[in-house]
């Protein structure tokens, strides 16, 4: 899964979740806790379906 921002305004009432995937993707990262990627991946999907981010699935596995 590849996670891209858009280049939208800030709704206002929306969380900002491409800010929250990002944050738990990092820790994902240090950790390697399966817990912390399943975290990162809810908010991206999050983010995607408030117009914050944009997925692709990557089937490779170069990111865990």
């Amino acid at each position: 899964m590849k996670v891209k921002k858009n280049n939208n305004e800030q709704q206002s009432g929306v969380p900002d979740y491409y800010g929250l995937y990002v944050r738990w993707w990092s820790v994902a990262e240090k950790t390697g806790n399966y817990v912390f990627i399943r975290e990162a991946k809810r908010f991206a999907r999050l983010a995607e379906e408030f117009g914050q981010a944009t997925i692709t699935e990557d089937d490779t596995l170069d990111n865990f």
